[in-house]
């Protein structure tokens, strides 16, 4: 009775389980046609859809601004057209280190319009399930069998479109791109799956030999175009071989697609490159080399990372303490926004007990230096130039500090970057990380209900129910703004240097304060501190010191620093102007929109930033 009130009430869209032909298996399949008129029918969806991102000549801000998406054409047609980015992975929904390991290993293919802003995008209810199914059946029978219903609704999204009755007319679309780590990447698209084989890499020609002494960064190497890669299709199929230059097999969305390419539809994923590849190994490497020059201990570091006063954020995504046998492993292991925040945070926590111009150090702030680079949300030409910089001198460097450690292929694909920038915009739109948090949802959906008769049922349709929650809510997207407790303050209270500022705007003696926001999901409290322009070529950092609401507008009260960079730590250091002196800032007045936080180290306030912040007086 319930399910049947849900149907009939809210928007809800059925999953379908489907026969996988004469065996007893089955998969659960969500129309991604429905799904689609059920969230466009929302004003406010439709409306984020049919905003164009904001574009600036040579620069590269969205996924609008990389030349595969200008060069489809479909999607760079006049007017509203859909562009859906799928997500593949395999799952594991019970404990994958006891006895069920991989008995309930899932296969699930997720996706979202990147039409969506990437700010409203990265809430999880934004992510839709498309399919749900047994990833010994995607083995045995296959992708195209497997993804069928999906390819005939991506084929009519393209060909015939879904009609949008607020608009009176049918609204196109495909796949702009699929997210995945390497190997389901590699898997879809019909390259090869071993990182072992001679030709492993998706984006150009090279070789685990030519890999060693080559780099991708200065196009040593024959890059991956559509036309080559039919030629190698065709010779393929015409010789009966079982590999061509990396290439296996067709990719069943290319089969099936007239405007998605696997060259170009496949973008890397900084999440399983960077923070799961090639930082966990490298770090491991520098921190046997510091280990035995005696700068410190295990034990010193591991004292380090579990006493230090984590602020905010890094309170979560505070790093583990570095398992004994990381030498023997050749990785300290973790996950990636562990691997993330224990490379940032380095620095401040070993910093000044390694000397200057160590060779193991420099090598592990140049790959501090690559990460933040790659990490950032904006990119021109001369920041993309200065990653290619960055990329070649900690290749150079490692090789030279450790010339019998053989690169892996993710050193490979990193050296890809910069012309994959131009190619798909800032790469971090594309990882795999917030895909991923959707896993939770379905782990939880399995914890709670012990129901192992027929899991996939079971999820798809808990996840509907949960889907439809959202669609039936007053507001699909969160507020813009989001604040805790308001409270009301005299003027006269604030800091004397902006008391004038102030009343020029409030006709009131009054101003109300709060000590914590959310701004398009990113929070922001008393005690951080924000970039507010550059003075001297270098950064400008102020502390947040109250959230005021002026003019119906959120201002920040901030404290003013002078900054310095430290080149050892590739880190700041803010000192106070004496006597103290504040200012005001509307949040649109800030040159970055993310916080950061500053931790005194020795008597110093040192701030080391996670994304590289571009300077221009």
């Amino acid at each position: 009775m319930r399910k049947s009130y849900y149907e009939a009430n809210f928007p809800y869209v059925k999953p379908v389980e489907y026969l996988i032909e004469s065996s007893k298996h089955t998969y659960m399949y969500v129309s991604i046609l429905t799904s689609l008129q059920m969230l466009l029918k929302k004003t406010e969806v439709l409306e984020k859809v049919q905003q164009t991102p904001t574009q600036i000549p040579g620069h590269f801000m969205s996924f609008c601004d990389g030349s595969y998406y200008r060069e489809n054409v479909l999607l760079s047609q006049e007017g509203t057209k859909l562009s859906i980015m799928l997500y593949v992975d395999d799952f594991e929904i019970a404990n994958p280190l006891g006895t069920s390991k991989k008995i309930h290993k899932v296969f699930a293919v997720y996706w979202t319009l990147a039409n969506f802003p990437v700010k409203s995008r990265s809430a999880l209810h934004c992510t839709q399930l498309a399919l749900l199914c047994n990833s010994n059946d995607v083995r045995l029978f296959g992708f195209k069998k497997m993804m069928s219903p999906l390819l005939n609704d991506l084929k009519t999204l393209e060909e015939v479109g879904i009609y949008i009755d607020t608009l009176g007319e049918c609204l196109k679309g495909t796949v702009y791109c699929v997210v995945a780590d390497n190997l389901a990447a590699h898997g879809l698209a019909g390259f090869n799956e071993s990182f072992r084989s001679t030709h492993f890499c998706r984006f150009c020609h090279a070789t685990q030999i030519e890999m060693q002494t080559k780099n991708a960064v200065t196009g040593d190497y024959v890059l991956r175009t559509k036309d080559l890669h039919d030629n190698l299709l065709r010779e393929l199929q015409s010789d009966g071989s079982e590999g061509n230059c990396g290439v296996k097999n067709s990719c069943v969305l290319s089969d099936h697609l007239s405007f998605f390419h696997p060259v170009t539809g496949f973008p890397p994923d900084l999440l399983h490159d960077l923070f799961e590849g090639v930082v966990p190994v490298e770090i491991a490497h520098c921190l046997k080399g510091l280990i035995s020059s005696k700068y410190f201990t295990l034990e010193d570091l591991n004292r380090a990372i579990l006493h230090f006063p984590y602020q905010h954020s890094d309170k979560v995504d505070r790093p583990h303490p570095i398992p004994t046998n990381f030498a023997s492993r050749g990785t300290i292991g973790g996950n990636a926004h562990e691997n993330h925040a224990l490379l940032i945070m380095l620095p401040l926590l070993i910093g000044s007990k390694v000397p200057e111009r160590d060779t193991f150090w420099e090598v592990l702030m140049e790959l501090k230096d690559v990460v933040q680079l790659a990490m950032s949300q904006i990119f021109n030409e001369e920041t993309i130039q200065y990653l290619a910089c960055k990329i070649l001198d900690h290749r150079q460097l490692f090789q030279e500090v450790f010339p019998n450690v053989r690169l892996r292929p993710k050193h490979h694909y990193i050296e890809h970057y910069p012309h994959l920038i131009k190619c798909f915009g800032p790469l971090v739109h594309l990882w795999t990380m917030r895909f991923e948090g959707k896993h939770k949802v379905f782990k939880k959906i399995i914890h709670d209900t012990h129901n192992y008769k027929n899991v996939l049922k079971t999820l798809a349709e808990r996840h509907q129910s949960q889907m439809a929650f959202y669609l039936s809510s007053s507001k699909f997207f969160k507020p813009h703004v989001q604040t805790s407790k308001m409270e009301s303050m005299y003027i006269s209270s604030l800091p004397a240097d902006t008391q004038s500022f102030i009343s020029g705007i409030v006709d009131s003696d009054t101003v109300y304060g709060t000590k914590n926001i959310s701004i398009d999901g990113t929070s922001f409290a008393i005690g951080m501190f924000v970039c507010t322009g550059a003075y001297a070529a270098l950064p400008e950092f102020k502390e947040i010191r109250n959230i005021l609401l002026i003019s119906d507008k959120m201002h920040f009260l901030l404290k003013d620093y002078d900054t310095l960079y430290v080149e050892h730590l590739r880190s700041y250091e803010l000192v106070e102007h004496i006597p103290e002196s504040h200012s005001v800032k509307s949040v649109c007045q800030l040159s970055d929109h993310l916080p950061h936080f500053a931790y005194k180290i020795a008597n110093e306030l040192i701030l080391t930033t996670k994304h590289f912040i571009p300077v221009s007086d």
